[in-house]
C-alpha cells in the first residue's frame, strides 16, 4: 500500500531533519556523556533513529488526515492552528515514551536525565513547528510549480487551438467545395449565387476576427453559424437536417468563439449521410448549456492528415485554459452530444 505524504519532498525533509534532531534530543536526555565513546554514541543514535522514524510516521499520518480535512489554500492557518497544539501533545507522549524505552533497555554508561523532560518536550514542539512550516512551504511550492506546469501546458494547447482554427479557416476542402457550389449556382440562379457569396463573406469575416476574442455572445455565434449552415446545406440539401432551438434569454450569454464551428465540422467530417439517410443535428439550450446533439453514421477515417477529433480536444482545452466549466462529450452507439457551458456577462458561469 502506498504511504500518503504531506508533500512530495517530505522524505527528503525527513532525512535532513532526522540526524540533527536525534543528536540534540540525545544530548538533552543524556548530556555530553553520549560523546564519551563512538560505540556509545552510535548505540544511542541508532536506537533514537528507529524510535523517532516510527514516531515521525505517526505524526505524518496525523498531518495528512488534517490536510485531507482542510485541503484548501485558504485553510492554511486553520491547518497550522490544529497541527501545532496536536503535535505538542504528541511530543509530550513521545518524550515520555523515549524515557520509558531507555529506562528499560539494558544500556550502561550514561544515566538518563529525568529533569530534562520538559526541555525535551519543548524542543520537540519547536522541531514539530519548524517541520510543519517547512512542509507547508514545500506543499505550496509544489502547488505553484504544478499550476505553472498546467498553465504552460494549457497555453500551449490554446496556441495550438488558434493554429488549428487558422487551419480550419483556410481548410482547402471547405473552400474548394464552396467555390464548386458557387460556380454551379452562378449558372443556375444568379440571385442564389449572390446570396451564397454574401454568406461566404460573412463566414470568413467572422473567422478572421473571431479568435481575437476570448468570449463572444451566443447570439453572435449563432448568426455566424446560420451563415455557415447556409453554405453547407446549399451543398448537401436534404441530406443535412439541422434544427436550432435556442432560448432568446440565453442569447446574451457567452461562449468561446467558433465553438459551434468546431463541433459542426467534427459532426460533418465524421459521418456519412445522404437524402435517404439524413444526418440530424439538434442545437438547443438547456440547463445553462448549449447542447449539440447528432445522429451517428460514422464513415471510415480519412487519411488527409486533418484530425477533426483533435479540433474537438482543443476546444475542451481552450475552456479549461479560460477557467470555465468543462466541455462535456457524451456518446452512445446511435447519438453523440456535446455540451458547451454558457457563461454570464460578468464572466461567471450560471
Amino acid at each position: 500500500m502506498r504511504i500518503k505524504r504531506y508533500s512530495k519532498t517530505e522524505p527528503k525533509i525527513f532525512i535532513w531533519f532526522m540526524t540533527p534532531y536525534t543528536v540534540l534530543i540525545n544530548l538533552l536526555l543524556f548530556g555530553s556523556c553520549i560523546f564519551s565513546s563512538f560505540g556509545g554514541f552510535f548505540t544511542y543514535y541508532g536506537i533514537s533513529v528507529v524510535y523517532f522514524a516510527v514516531i515521525y510516521s505517526i505524526f505524518g499520518m496525523a498531518a495528512v488526515l488534517v490536510k485531507k480535512r482542510f485541503p484548501g489554500d485558504d485553510e492554511l492557518f486553520r491547518r497550522i492552528g490544529i497541527l501545532l497544539p496536536l503535535f505538542c501533545v504528541m511530543n509530550l507522549l513521545t518524550v515520555q515514551g523515549v524515557y520509558l524505552l531507555y529506562e528499560r533497555l539494558p544500556l550502561t554508561g550514561c544515566p538518563i536525565r529525568r529533569y530534562m523532560e520538559w526541555w525535551a518536550t519543548g524542543y520537540g514542539c519547536l522541531a514539530s513547528a519548524i517541520l510543519t512550516f517547512v512542509n507547508e512551504a514545500a506543499l505550496g511550492w509544489e502547488k505553484w510549480r504544478n499550476a505553472m506546469t498546467e498553465t504552460n501546458r494549457l497555453q500551449s494547447a490554446y496556441q495550438k487551438s488558434r493554429l488549428m482554427s487558422l487551419r480550419r479557416q483556410l481548410h482547402p476542402h471547405f473552400l474548394f467545395n464552396c467555390f464548386n457550389t458557387l460556380s454551379s449556382l452562378i449558372q443556375e440562379d444568379e440571385n442564389e449565387a449572390s446570396r451564397f457569396l454574401d454568406e461566404l463573406t460573412k463566414v470568413y469575416r467572422y473567422l478572421l476576427k473571431g479568435d481575437e476574442e476570448q468570449l463572444v455572445s451566443l447570439q453572435e455565434e449563432l448568426k455566424f453559424i446560420d451563415s455557415y449552415l447556409y453554405l453547407v446545406k446549399t451543398r448537401f440539401g436534404a441530406a443535412l437536417d439541422v434544427a436550432v432551438d435556442v432560448d432568446p434569454q440565453e442569447s446574451a450569454k457567452r461562449v468561446a468563439p467558433m465553438s459551434l464551428l468546431v463541433v459542426l465540422e467534427n459532426i460533418i467530417y465524421r459521418n456519412v449521410f445522404c437524402k435517404a439517410h439524413p444526418l440530424q443535428i439538434d442545437i438547443r439550450t438547456s440547463l445553462r448549456s448549449l447542447i449539440i446533439d447528432n445522429t451517428l453514421q460514422p464513415k471510415p477515417v480519412r487519411g488527409d492528415g486533418f484530425d477533426q477529433e483533435e479540433g474537438l480536444d482543443d476546444l475542451v482545452s481552450k475552456y479549461r485554459l479560460l477557467g470555465r466549466p468543462e466541455v462535456e462529450i457524451h456518446e452512445s452507439p446511435a447519438r453523440r452530444s456535446v455540451i458547451i457551458p454558457l457563461i454570464e456577462l460578468n464572466g461567471s458561469p450560471l
